[in-house]
This record gives structure tokens, sequence and C-alpha cells, in this order.
């Protein structure tokens, strides 16, 4: 609209100036003098104003439809013709008015799902989210969010087990694992992180090894996250395998049930045992030992090879396989690395 009132008033200076009373001769030339003079500037004042609505035909949402103007100037009279019709005009504004309203409306869904992202849920499951919360579940616990949260693991894939109300020892390892997998402090507790990362569908950490691990020699590479070994020489993947890590167990001898975690770090095995002395739990419980740290040891774990993932290590690593146990066994040498880590949840 800026650009037909500019031509407006351009036109109506050029009619101003042209339409002259009767004058003496004298006058009438000095008169015609300045008008010729003045030309140039009234014809760029339209072009300017030409320029200036072409302008705004580019952008029909803030200015409305365009409408190419017809002119015709003369010394005496400048006519225009076409502007745009109330209807058009009206339906353009309605037409900005509905999509900037749909536009302010999105942005405003948006920000409010940052700010509380369980929105983003069908109501029924945003519900029971919002129950349970403010709630923390470990082992033993029982009630309506200890279910629910074993349902959560089992979409997951991380609880293969029947649901009940109740949290077992197996639920308690579902969670720390769940934990591992999404980078997150893993102390086998659901609390308010942990209801989070369900409710979101956080997505599990990266994969890709660490470059540590890409090095010269045997290395032994223990991502905790992903519950997996990989077996390199010289930066080379030659095997990998599926691996058990320390969890929610119980001390052989006090009897206390409490977390033992496997640490993230590196170390150099030192020494192989086909069946090492144990003080705490006796012979033949870890057969097949490369031993990388007093503590920690790649043995295999009958354990593992009956109950799997719902039980877990007191800090070794454990291996499912006996074969598999017998092959690390074998093929990995004194001084190799072992590098143990729990990659964390990268923010975008």
């Amino acid at each position: 609209m800026s650009g037909l009132i500019l031509l407006r008033y351009a036109i109506e200076r050029s009619v101003v100036t042209n339409h002259t009373p009767s004058v003496s001769v004298t006058s009438a030339q000095s008169l015609e003098s300045r008008s010729d003079r003045r030309r140039p500037l009234i014809a760029g004042a339209v072009a300017s104003a030409l320029l200036m609505l072409g302008g705004c035909a580019l952008t029909p949402a803030v200015a409305g439809p365009a409408v190419a103007p017809s002119v015709v100037a003369t010394r005496s009279t400048a006519t225009t013709s076409a502007t745009p019709t109330p209807t058009a005009t009206h339906s353009a504004d309605r037409a900005a008015v509905k999509s900037a309203t749909a536009l302010l409306s999105s942005s405003a869904k948006a920000a409010a799902q940052v700010r509380d992202p369980l929105l983003r849920l069908k109501p029924a499951l945003r519900k029971q989210f919002r129950a349970c919360l403010p709630t923390t579940v470990r082992a033993g616990s029982s009630g309506t969010c200890a279910r629910f949260l074993q349902t959560q693991l089992k979409q997951v894939g991380l609880y293969p087990w029947s649901v009940s109300s109740y949290l077992s020892v197996a639920g308690a390892n579902a969670v720390l694992n769940y934990q591992r997998s999404r980078g997150l402090d893993a102390d086998g507790w659901a609390g308010k992180t942990t209801w989070m990362a369900l409710a979101t569908k956080t997505p599990t950490v990266s994969s890709k090894l660490p470059k540590t691990c890409l090095t010269k020699g045997v290395v032994l590479c223990v991502d905790q996250a992903h519950r997996k070994l990989t077996w390199l020489r010289n930066g080379k993947v030659v095997k990998t395998f599926k691996v058990r890590l320390g969890g929610y167990n119980q001390h052989v001898k006090t009897k206390i049930w409490r977390n033992f975690p496997t640490a993230n770090g590196t170390w150099h095995v030192y020494n192989k045992l086909v069946d090492p002395p144990s003080e705490n739990y006796g012979s033949g419980a870890m057969p097949y030992s490369t031993m990388f740290y007093p503590d920690m040891y790649v043995h295999y774990s009958p354990g593992f090879n009956s109950v799997g993932y719902a039980g877990s290590s007191h800090g070794c690593v454990n291996i499912r396989k006996l074969s598999d146990a017998i092959w690390i066994f074998r093929n990995t040498p004194i001084g190799a690395k072992v590098h143990i880590y729990s990659p964390k949840a990268t923010t975008a």
C-alpha cells in the first residue's frame, strides 16, 4: 500500500506543477523552463513508486494481492487505474491472519513441549508417567509404579520376564542395563531422570569404538552400554562377544544386596589362570580367567549361561559361552590392553 500512496503523491505533484493559469509570455516561458527541469524529478518519483509497488507484490501475505497499475501522465493530467479491490484485500488479510495464528499456535505448542516433554505423550500414558515421576523404584519396591516400570523396560527389550507389582533382582539389573544403554548414571534406582528418559524414548548411546581401542597390539574393548566385548588386533576388529557386567548382587559373605559396578578405565593383562583361587567364591567359580585387575577378570560364567541378564557379576566381565572364554584366554597375550568404558549421552 505504501508504494501506491507514493505513486498518488507523485502524480498529484505532477498535476499541480503542470496545470498553470494564464500568465505573461515571459512568465510562461520561465515557468515552462522550470517545468522542464522538474520532469525528470517527477518521472523519478513515479518510477520509485512503481518499484516500491512492485516490491510489495512480492510479499502478498503482508501487502495483499498485487495489482499492476496503469499510468497515463501528460503535462496537464495524470490518472491511475486498477486499484486493489476491497474484497481481494480483505481476503488476503484474513489468510495472512490465519497463517500467522497457526504459526504462533505451533510455536507455542513446541515451546510448551520443550518445557514439559510429557505433553508429547497420549493423555493416558502421560497420566501414568506423571503419577510415577516423584517415585523412586528400586529392588524390593512394589506397587503400581513398579509394575509400570517393568512394562516400559519390556518395551525397550530389557525386561523379557513376566511383569508383576514387585521389582525383583532381575528388574533392578534391567534398570542398570537401561541406564547404561542411555548414558545415564547407573545406580539401579529408577528416579526422575530414568522416568523422563523412558517417557521421551531417549535413544541408545553410540556404539562407536573409542580411539584408545584402535591401537597396536591386542586390545579387549568392553562397552558397558551395549554389553559387548570387542577383541581387536592392530586396530582391526577380530571378534565380538556379548558380556554381562557388574550389577545388583549379593555379597557372598555379608549376604548384603547392593550394586557391584564394573570399573571404567584402562589396564593390561597381567596373568591368565584356568581355575584361579578365590577367597570369596571358591575354586571353579571363574574358569579361564584373563586377569587384568585384582578384582576384575574376563572369565566364563556358569551363572550367566543359566540365567542370563536376570543376574549380574560382582564386577568381572562375564562370558556366556565356555568356548568363547577359552578362545579369549588362548589368544590374549600377557600385556594386552583392556579398556572398559561407559559411553555418555550426547546433546544435540
